[in-house]
């Protein structure tokens, strides 16, 4: 039994082998290379010129008024739009629950976008609200509305960007639709036999029993949030005004427009712990507020 445990123990390392390869080559050493340049001067990946300037960088870093403008945008995306997106995914999910013909379709035609890159949308999306020739402003105008500056208004090009997350949002809604399914139906009937109404069933069932799951989006949603570089990079390069200018945004420009390697990794060194404290705050709180039926 000693020689076949011992065999076993080495088939499993053989076999997750390639994953800690992987892992420590694509991630870990990264990571202590992110580290040890942002306690540097380094200009450049790689460089060899450079010198140890402590937390030099983080001082920098904060003392920079785009810092905390980029701070600002995305923590509104993370405290406004993940609540907004997954209320959104919410929402739709419990309309493509509903037992309606045709419903397998509707539930095909709304994950479709999913599909489609988010380069691909973004591009579709300046379409749709652009200023000049947007189809927006085109159907606004048959009922005598002026043109707007969707993207170029300060006001609009956030919830613009929320409402674009909402559009790609096809995996979130087939999460909640899976749980949607899983609730018991046994609940509901008895509740409905005591005269609970829909919505009184909704909030004293439904959502007590998809609540992890909700939690899963929620957590993904943020790390997203937080790590929003596309939309604000094609929608309207950060602008306007600074508008819509994230935090990831700002280790781009400071990486390869500023060519301040050594600061861009500073600020993803602060991203990570940033993330790392709200998610782990969101973990704490979920005992009080997410329902295990194991009871642990």
């Amino acid at each position: 039994m000693g020689k076949l445990r011992k065999y076993d123990n080495l088939a499993f390392f053989l076999f997750i082998l390639p994953w800690i390869i992987g892992f420590s080559v694509f991630f870990l050493v990264p990571f202590g290379t992110s580290i040890f340049y942002a306690f540097t001067d380094a200009k450049l990946p790689g460089s060899v010129d450079y010198n140890f300037i402590g937390l030099g960088n983080f001082a920098e870093m904060l003392k920079s008024p785009i810092f905390g403008k980029s701070l600002f945008n995305t923590m509104y995306f993370v405290i406004i739009g993940v609540p907004v997106v997954t209320a959104g995914m919410l929402v739709l999910a419990m309309l493509l629950n509903l037992k309606v013909k045709g419903i397998a379709l509707y539930r095909t035609f709304y994950y479709l976008p999913t599909l489609v890159p988010i380069v691909a949308t973004v591009i579709i999306w300046r379409l749709v609200f652009n200023s000049e020739f947007g189809i927006l402003n085109a159907v606004l105008g048959i009922f005598g509305a002026e043109k707007t500056d969707w993207l170029g208004g300060k006001y609009t090009i956030k919830p613009i960007i929320i409402l674009l997350q909402v559009w790609i949002s096809g995996s979130g809604v087939l999460i909640f639709l899976a749980a949607l399914k899983n609730v018991p139906r046994h609940l509901h009937e008895a509740a409905e036999i005591d005269g609970a109404s829909a919505v009184r069933r909704f909030f004293s069932i439904t959502l007590p029993m998809i609540s992890s799951s909700i939690l899963f989006v929620v957590i993904i949603q943020t790390m997203y949030n937080f790590q929003m570089f596309t939309e604000a990079l094609l929608l309207s390069k950060g602008g306007p005004n600074y508008a819509s200018y994230t935090f990831v945004y700002n280790i781009y420009k400071s990486a390869f427009t500023d060519l301040k390697f050594s600061m861009a990794m500073a600020q993803s060194l602060f991203l990570f712990m940033l993330i790392s404290l709200v998610t782990a705050t969101l973990m704490k709180l979920s005992k009080r507020f997410v329902y295990n039926e194991a009871g642990n």
